[in-house]
């Protein structure tokens, strides 16, 4: 059984799968992808939900097998690698583009969680999204949907599509780090991609692991092998630039005008 809970926050196209299979290439990991969009654990636990119901549904989580928690599917395309484990690892992980809101109800209830929070410039959060049509239906107008993705929300409270998301979450990450230092880590993709392995050892320090070949073998392959699919992990000479180049000016002036002197400079 686990003794302790790591959870990757980032909103959608921020580079989580690959931040996910990085953690999860570690032996003592055990991974399982966006639990509460799963058909097994959809909205199993909330805002109200008790300390008891909480750990409750990690326990469950940890032992369930599942195609869509465990990406079987992706893993049998190739998408994603297929990593040795122990029978038994004690680090539970789990993958969240979704429910950031429940952040502060998972700091306060669970004291074994570190939260590793990814932050990526709202551009290329932006173009990502515009350049996946899985994410951005055809019928979609994105020049109406950057801002508040309303048709793509929904004005649901769980999704995390579009501008003003990305500002909702951002400004949670980094409350939560104010308030609970101990607990989270918020990274960069830029750093992340830019200078890997040890960022990569940073955050294991942070969440008291250590790093294996495996892992590093993982980061090696990962960042020399291409695959154009926007769901794989195998992405070789990132250009951390394309975004601004392919969003309407109008769109990244705005972005410039309206971050500039604000807390989220720092990711632009």
């Amino acid at each position: 059984m686990f003794n302790k809970i790591i959870s990757i926050h980032g909103v959608p196209r921020s580079g989580t799968s690959w931040l996910g299979q990085i953690f999860n290439s570690l032996l003592n990991t055990r991974y399982k992808f966006q639990p509460l969009f799963s058909y097994a654990f959809k909205d199993a636990i909330n805002i109200r939900s008790s300390k008891s119901e909480i750990m409750g549904y990690y326990e469950k989580l940890y032992s369930t097998n599942d195609e869509f928690l465990d990406q079987t599917k992706q893993i049998e395309k190739g998408y994603y690698p297929q990593f040795n484990k122990l029978n038994s690892p004690d680090t539970l992980v789990t993958k969240m583009v979704r429910y950031h809101y429940l952040i502060p109800k998972l700091l306060e209830e669970v004291e074994n969680i570190k939260i590793i929070a990814i932050v990526r410039n709202p551009f290329e959060v932006l173009s990502s999204w515009k350049n996946a049509p899985k994410e951005l239906p055809p019928e979609l107008d994105f020049e109406e949907e950057w801002r508040y993705a309303q048709n793509r929300n929904l004005f649901k409270p769980e999704e995390y599509f579009g501008y003003e998301k990305w500002k909702e979450a951002t400004k949670l990450y980094l409350w939560a780090k104010e308030k609970y230092p101990d607990k989270v880590l918020i990274i960069k993709y830029e750093d992340l991609v830019s200078n890997t392995e040890a960022l990569t050892k940073k955050m294991f320090d942070f969440c008291n692991l250590e790093i294996d070949d495996q892992t590093l073998e993982f980061i090696n392959v990962s960042k020399s092998k291409k695959d154009d699919d926007p769901y794989s992990v195998y992405k070789k000479d990132i250009d951390l630039d394309k975004g601004q180049k392919q969003l309407p000016k109008c769109i990244v002036d705005t972005i410039y005008q309206e971050l500039n002197d604000t807390e989220f400079k720092q990711f632009l």
